[in-house]
């Protein structure tokens, strides 16, 4: 069941960077890569805010989910990049506000296994097993959110990458995975005739850059022209090609907010 996989977020309040917090404005991002790896991308994109804005502002890498989650549910740093779940959940319950993200909306389809009895829709996966990371992977916490009775939902085999989703899926450890579009014409290429998308999740809004409250309105616009202009263009870079976008776009508090209810299955949230 997908509930029991829910991370008990106990560190929340006390997150150890917090207390020392200097007095630069903060910006984090998940811990997805290691610490030169991030550097590169979100020091360079602090480096290029602090020259355009005036204001000082630092990256401050986090390593592990529990510290990250226990930052976004106290706010306390003040410049995210993330997914829809944290940025709506950020707007309804601290005020923040979306500014900058990736073009484009992020689609996960339901892979599975070419022939056989593979499940025709999302309900056909109640009470069978799917593989998925642990939460809060954005796919995990959508897959979740199609099935919001806890007796009736599938049971998790966790995965580490997508390749271990596609072989589990072939060889019969999992009936399906929920992946982003991209990944699963990948895995296409990959094993000719062995997977098909049995069914389609609507786009989600994609990752972006939302602003704490406490930055002040003055500064809030610095950093989204900042960010949109030919010189933000160039520092974002690392980060576009990261994750395979072209652009930045603006983007709107309306259009994050229904997605705070993608965290409804973490615990504190």
């Amino acid at each position: 069941m997908l509930r029991t996989l829910v991370i008990a977020l106990s560190l929340f309040g006390a997150s150890a960077w917090a207390a020392g917090r200097p007095a630069d404005y903060i910006l984090v991002a998940p811990p997805r890569q290691g610490l030169a790896q991030a550097n590169a991308v979100y020091g360079r994109i602090a480096h290029f805010l602090t020259q355009a804005t005036g204001a000082p502002i630092t990256f401050h890498y986090i390593n592990n989910w529990l510290s990250y989650m226990a930052a976004v549910h106290d706010n306390t740093a003040d410049i995210y990049f993330d997914g829809p779940s944290f940025i709506g959940w950020r707007i309804a319950h601290w005020h923040d506000h979306a500014a900058v993200a990736l073009s484009g909306d992020l689609n996960f389809v339901l892979v599975t296994k070419k022939g056989g009895r593979s499940p025709a829709r999302i309900d056909d996966l109640i009470g069978r097993g799917v593989c998925a990371f642990s939460p809060p992977n954005l796919g995990t916490l959508t897959l979740d959110s199609q099935f919001p009775n806890p007796a009736r939902q599938p049971y998790i085999v966790v995965i580490h990458n997508f390749a271990e989703a596609a072989r589990n899926i072939i060889d019969g450890g999992c009936l399906a995975a929920l992946e982003p579009l991209p990944v699963y014409k990948h895995q296409a290429m990959q094993f000719p005739g062995k997977l098909q998308v049995a069914d389609k999740i609507p786009g989600l809004p994609n990752q972006g850059f939302s602003l704490s409250a406490k930055v002040p309105p003055a500064l809030r616009h610095k950093i989204i022209a900042a960010l949109l202009s030919p010189a933000g263009r160039a520092a974002t870079k690392p980060l576009r090609d990261m994750f395979g976008h072209k652009r930045l776009v603006r983007v709107h508090d309306a259009t994050y907010l229904p997605y705070r209810k993608l965290l409804r299955a973490m615990a504190g949230f």
